[in-house]
């Protein structure tokens, strides 16, 4: 039997996870990690389907692996019952400047630079006057409720898990697997160990304003406030190589101020939590294939803060590389391995 280990179990090693398993049923698949939902990063994030802070991955990648999570969000969406919005998206800068059309625009639904008459009304609306901007319709997702839809599909697939803490792409408790998955976000940074990863540290609040119906996004101060069906993400920071998890006074108010002035109404707001993580940064997506040692290493980490907007296609190439690297495992290699 190929035995397969995925390390990781946020967005990215749930589906990878999930994936392999529903595919080759009768292989043995076991997901390691230190925390699973709801105590992954990706259990406190925004939720947003929104290329961001991917750095200079290629525009042919983030078409790629954005629009078949893009199309997946909308199959789930569509069948109901996973708390999944569809929603618009405003992107607005206070600076003028051309706002490029990046190739994924033709894969999400009413993308359009805005115009001055549209600017105008949304610099009324929001008491700052913004020069330039974009609007689409976008996913946004309950993040806790994805992730635990993505955990039950898998164990109902017999997919096994184990919570431990790795040492290394090397530790003992994956010496008896052939393939590893490599999932591991910020942590890839000292298990690889690659020191292209670096944290970005992103603080949020999390408030009740079941009134608003669309996001926003000020690139130019950094805010955003963003609307789920249960809750409202407002943001935020993203402070790169900033390693603290704990809250900071000044980032609370920076963001609630911030928000508040483009959404006076937000002074209604009944406050849920404060939270702080730390994305996975990296100067491009990594998801490739390595050999050490003779034992196949597929990694796929590095999603900044796209990582609920890339997941579902990334987990589709993972599945692809599987695939291709299976004839390198020899027969021998297995039975010796059982």
């Amino acid at each position: 039997m190929v035995k397969i280990a995925i390390i990781g179990a946020g967005v990215n090693g749930l589906t990878c996870a999930l994936k392999i398993k529903e595919k080759y049923s009768d292989f043995d698949v076991t997901i390691f990690s230190e925390e699973f939902t709801p105590n992954t990063t990706g259990d406190g994030s925004g939720g947003l389907w929104y290329p961001y802070l991917c750095g200079s991955t290629s525009q042919e990648n983030l078409t790629k692996w954005g629009s078949e999570t893009y199309r997946f969000l909308h199959d789930l969406w569509y069948t109901g019952g996973y708390h999944i919005s569809l929603i618009p998206i405003y992107e607005l800068y206070r600076d003028k400047r051309e706002v490029l059309r990046p190739r994924w625009a033709d894969l999400v639904f009413g993308y359009r630079e805005l115009d001055m008459r549209q600017l105008d009304h949304l610099s009324r609306m929001h008491s700052i006057n913004y020069a330039a901007g974009r609007t689409f319709t976008t996913f946004v997702i309950q993040a806790p409720k994805l992730l635990d839809y993505l955990y039950k599909r898998y164990k109902a697939a017999n997919g096994k898990v184990v919570k431990a803490k790795l040492s290394s792409l090397s530790d003992p408790l994956l010496m008896a697997y052939h393939v590893v998955v490599n999932c591991t976000g910020v942590g890839a940074r000292q298990l690889v160990p690659d020191d292209r990863v670096f944290p970005i540290r992103g603080q949020i609040v999390k408030v009740k304003a079941p009134w608003l119906n669309y996001t926003i996004v000020d690139e130019d101060s950094g805010h955003y406030v963003i609307p789920n069906d249960a809750l409202c993400v407002l943001g935020g920071t993203h402070q790169e190589h900033d390693y603290r998890r704990e809250l900071d006074d000044e980032n609370k108010d920076f963001i609630v101020k911030g928000c508040k002035q483009m959404i006076p109404g937000l002074k209604y707001a009944e406050l849920i939590q404060h939270w702080a993580g730390l994305r996975p940064g990296r100067d491009e997506v990594r998801l490739e294939t390595e050999e050490r040692g003779g034992k196949v290493y597929i990694h796929n980490y590095g999603h900044g803060g796209s990582g609920l907007t890339l997941f579902w296609g990334c987990g589709d190439s993972v599945v692809e590389l599987l695939g291709e690297s299976l004839s390198s495992i020899k027969p021998s290699d297995i039975t010796s391995k059982l």
